[in-house]
């Protein structure tokens, strides 16, 4: 058919942007009664039915249902937040009849359009290997449903948060939000999306409700006579989270306080708001515990009083101040411009009705700090939808703490990740219930997430509050711990929420992301763990014991973070002992950990020095992003990333073994960027060098007397003291080499060579 006539054809039977009207019976596809292309758009005529098919890079395309030539929109108002972002034009891809099938081709992928009857199917550039097949062709009325074939082997991810879930083979998995109770299966913050190992995601541009049927057949559905969907071709999982939020959105880039713990309560029912100074940031201050934002109007009817001094007392203690909303954002203006507030979390009261008005909401408030101050978004909500990742940090909803809020919390932040939401959690131990042990096993790994916080006021077995103090000791010593640990672990988290920004590769990573070629981390056998970047496997204990198993170890070597223990995967490590103090933790051999000195608020000192914690093994690299930390001069390029090598052997207990460590220039400028620094090495070596050498010149060295932990802590002191120098100490986690520098120029750098 020529490229007018099938235009003609299209606006007789009215071509419209409007949404779909219903339908009361389901109809399916017939065969492929045309094939026609124009302005790189493909249209396939099936019967009065028409399908447009349009790639917009070469492993993003997209398939819109027509029904009767009608083609309609997802979202018809344009004052909406929009899921789709991305606005490029198709582009061109090649095609041709193939006799069965027309065949169209782009430099990565093929896509099969089968003609009796119309199917679709997604090859490898090959045309070899399928990658995903419709067994049936599209059936749309009351609802839509794309029927799909499923592999031997094919395990899936995605859906938003499904609280309790990550992969989701032999499941269905609800795409509609479900609040009632918060629990294991409830769905508060799902999304249209889904990807597969099979190397293939595809986003559902749609806001109504739907469920995936991830059994065999696939069927893939949602309540609405249309069907628009974007296909992403990875084949990597990583590669097919880049292309999804590069159509919907990247993850929102916080403000690198809004990596710190945060608390939220209501001190305007019984009291006034200014009561929130005494009596919790000063007592966060007093028990040595670092905290960067708060709250205090967190609570139904909790209204606020003298704002404006709150905030300003609040910033001199390092924290910044957030508000609380059951109504909605008529004075975010004033309450940004004017009063200083840099938090707005959406309540369900407000937003549970969740899909488009939810999403308008979280538009509204991220954009209405954005737009009255030069400060950066940070927006917390629940009822969350595809797109949202942009706007928001999601919650799980309002639970008790208990074991099992523990254990199921754990791959619904694993399984928000792999669906393009970098800022996900829960409450620390709850908003209800709660106790000292489930208290600190939360708070631990949790510190390995971007974005967490406590909420007071709701559990009574806690006395209303919930502050990591409330206890105790020995659990505020244990809470301390990882408080001063993750604060420490700024730079390391801070590159990895840049990184997701950059490319929607989550912090908080399913195994599956970073071990694709492991079979053991496709499905459910690795829920209960995950890396917090590249480089550390956290397995949190949810149960009441002071023993972890089922730890699984890929393949390579590991080393416990606490004690020096290697251990070679791969490997299933059961016994492990996890006093309560002790969350488990491990190394990737390889990896460099960037970590700034220890400090209450990320205003408190200059990060001088940084400290490199590096395990060496092979070559390996790290590119530590860094900013101003708090404004929006980062979407123009004011941000710098300094790359970090270090090339060893993958054994370095032969002598004469070398081991360079490579500082290189910080590329890029920010204000407040320092012109020179320090920098401390501690690199797990298992013996003493014999020469530590940084550019030509040999770094003094300091000993110790004898193996007495006096004779320790007397060289620490030395080489503490000491401007520049080293110092090997073989009864820290099995051997690690101390190496301070002078200040060095950010625009030069350096190496640092370790003969064994």
């Amino acid at each position: 058919m020529k490229s007018g006539i099938l235009a003609a054809v299209l606006l007789a039977v009215g071509l419209s942007a409007q949404q779909a009207p219903p339908r009361g019976r389901s109809i399916t596809l017939g065969d492929l009664t045309a094939f026609d292309v124009a302005d790189n758009v493909f249209t396939i005529a099936a019967g009065a039915d028409r399908v447009r098919v349009m790639f917009y890079r070469d492993d993003i395309f997209r398939i819109w249902l027509g029904p009767d030539g009608a083609f309609t929109d997802a979202q018809p108002t344009p004052g909406d937040a929009q899921m789709v972002v991305f606005s490029g034009a198709p582009i061109a891809a090649a095609w041709r009849d193939a006799g069965e099938y027309y065949r169209i081709e782009s430099r990565t992928c093929v896509l099969r359009v089968y003609k009796k009857p119309l199917r679709f199917a997604l090859f490898d550039k090959d045309n070899a290997v399928a990658v995903w097949q419709e067994t049936r062709p599209l059936t749309y009325g009351p609802s839509t449903v794309q029927t799909l074939r499923r592999a031997d082997t094919e395990n899936f991810y995605g859906g938003g948060m499904q609280n309790g879930y990550f992969s989701h083979r032999d499941t269905s998995v609800n795409i509609r939000l479900n609040t009632r109770g918060w629990g294991d299966g409830t769905t508060p913050n799902p999304a249209p999306f889904y990807m597969s190992t099979a190397g293939y995601g595809v986003f559902r541009n749609t806001m109504t409700p739907g469920k995936y049927d991830f059994l065999s057949p696939l069927a893939l559905s949602h309540d609405e006579p249309r069907f628009d969907a974007y296909y992403f071709y990875g084949p990597s999982l990583k590669k097919i989270l880049d292309g999804y939020t590069l159509v919907t959105g990247r993850p929102f880039f916080p403000p690198r306080w809004g990596l710190e713990f945060g608390d939220a309560d209501c001190y305007n029912k019984k009291g006034r708001t200014p009561d929130v100074i005494a009596k919790v940031a000063d007592v966060y201050r007093a028990n040595d515990m670092p905290a960067g934002w708060i709250l205090p109007n967190d609570g139904y009817g909790c209204l606020y009083v003298d704002l404006d001094t709150t905030v300003q007392e609040l910033h001199k203690r390092g924290f910044y101040t957030g508000l609380w909303t059951e109504k909605g954002l008529e004075r975010i203006a004033q309450e940004v411009s004017a009063l200083g507030s840099r938090v707005m979390k959406l309540d369900v009261a407000w937003v549970g009705r969740g899909y488009q008005f939810a999403f308008n909401g979280m538009r509204d408030a991220y954009e209405g700090i954005e737009k009255n101050s030069h400060s950066r978004g940070f927006v917390w909500t629940t009822c969350a939808w595809g797109g949202g990742q942009r706007y928001a940090t999601i919650w799980s909803g309002d639970q008790a703490g208990n074991w099992e809020y523990i254990r199921f919390h754990i791959p619904t932040v694993i399984g928000a990740g792999l669906s393009g939401f970098n800022a996900a959690t829960g409450d620390v131990d709850g908003i209800f219930g709660g106790s000292a042990q489930t208290q600190v096993r939360d708070l631990q790994w949790k510190a390995f997430t971007p974005i967490w916080m406590i909420i007071s006021g709701w559990s009574k077995q806690t006395n209303l509050m919930k502050q990591p103090w409330i206890f105790g000791e020995p659990y505020t010593t244990y809470n301390r711990k990882y408080l001063k640990l993750k604060m420490r672990l700024t730079p390391y988290i801070y590159s990895y929420t840049r990184e997701a920004y950059d490319t929607g590769v989550p912090t908080v990573r399913a195994m599956v992301l970073e071990f694709p070629g492991d079979p053991a981390t496709w499905s459910k056998r690795t829920q209960y763990q995950f890396m917090s970047g590249e480089w550390l496997l956290v397995a949190p204990v949810y149960e009441d014991s002071p023993i972890r198993n089922d730890i699984y170890l890929p393949a390579g070597k590991w080393i416990d973070y606490w004690d020096g223990r290697e251990y070679n995967g791969p490997m299933t490590l059961n016994g492990y002992d996890a006093p309560l103090d002790k969350l488990p933790l491990f190394v990737k051999a390889g990896a460099i950990i960037p970590m700034y000195p220890e400090m209450l608020h990320d205003r408190e000192k200059p990060k001088d020095p940084v400290t490199l914690d590096i395990y060496p093994f092979g070559g390996t690299t790290f590119s530590l992003y860094e900013d101003d930390g708090t404004t929006q001069e980062y979407r123009k390029g004011a941000f710098a990333r300094t790359p970090i090598g270090v090339d060893a052997p993958t054994s370095i207990d032969a002598p004469g073994a070398v081991i360079a460590v490579t500082v290189g220039p910080a590329k890029g400028t920010y204000a407040g960027m320092p012109a020179s620094r320090s920098y401390v090495v501690d690199a797990h070596v298992p013996a003493k060098p014999a020469r530590v050498v940084i550019g030509d010149r040999a770094l003094p060295s300091f000993a110790a007397a004898d193996a007495t932990r006096a004779a320790r802590d007397k060289v620490r002191a030395e080489f503490d003291a000491a401007a520049e120098g080293w110092f090997f100490d073989g009864a820290d986690r099995r051997g690690v080499l101390h190496v301070k520098t002078t200040a060095q120029p950010l625009a030069a750098g350096f190496t640092i060579r370790i003969t064994m």
